[in-house]
């Protein structure tokens, strides 16, 4: 079950209208959601992007001018930690009530798959120290990342959860050995069950 199978089933199941994408590459995974209202944000600056975005522009540019709110937003774009970590902040304050954000890549198999600047073809970026930062600092989220696809993260908000305590450094042996818990790291066959 790859991202885009993942989204278009948080929008059957809970009949949401409205979608952002950040970072929209090729377009591939843009042009595959099935929903009423889509709009993507990408600058169109690297040489991996050959589709048009509705908004061309960078994701701090568009937050700090968009005036809509949206069901489901979904995070590809700069695959930075600093950046995804306020991708994933500024998407909570437009998020409809009921909503969720989805994040890519958090899941990356090796070091230079995480490396910044990235070092080879295959790519996640540290995208996964944002999350884990958001899970340690915020207790009404309800965070989970699918172990599928290279880490399909969920963000919805949800009280009740408890925030995570990160005693360890952020580096790539400490994520090896701490994904489960940091990232709460679920199965797919958990997935079906929870939506």
């Amino acid at each position: 079950m790859n991202r885009n199978v993942i989204i278009n089933n948080l929008i059957q199941k809970n009949n949401y209208k409205t979608y952002l994408e950040i970072g929209l590459d090729d377009g591939r995974n843009f042009n595959s959601i099935k929903i009423d209202k889509k709009v993507s944000v990408d600058p169109a600056i690297g040489e991996y992007v050959h589709a048009k975005p509705t908004h061309k522009m960078t994701s701090d540019e568009f937050f700090k001018n968009n005036k809509d709110k949206f069901d489901i937003i979904f995070i590809d774009g700069l695959h930075e930690s600093d950046q995804v970590y306020k991708d994933i902040k500024n998407s909570l304050s437009i998020l409809n009530p009921g909503g969720v954000i989805v994040c890519h890549d958090m899941l990356p198999p090796t070091e230079n798959h995480q490396i910044v600047p990235r070092m080879q073809g295959q790519w996640n970026g540290d995208c996964w120290k944002a999350w884990v930062k958001v899970k340690s600092e915020f207790d009404d989220l309800l965070m989970y990342v699918i172990d599928s696809d290279w880490g399909v993260g969920i963000i919805q908000n949800k009280l009740g959860e408890s925030k995570i305590k990160v005693n360890e450094e952020l580096t790539f042996e400490n994520f090896i050995k701490n994904k489960k818990y940091w990232l709460n790291l679920i199965t797919l066959d958990q997935f079906k069950s929870k939506v």
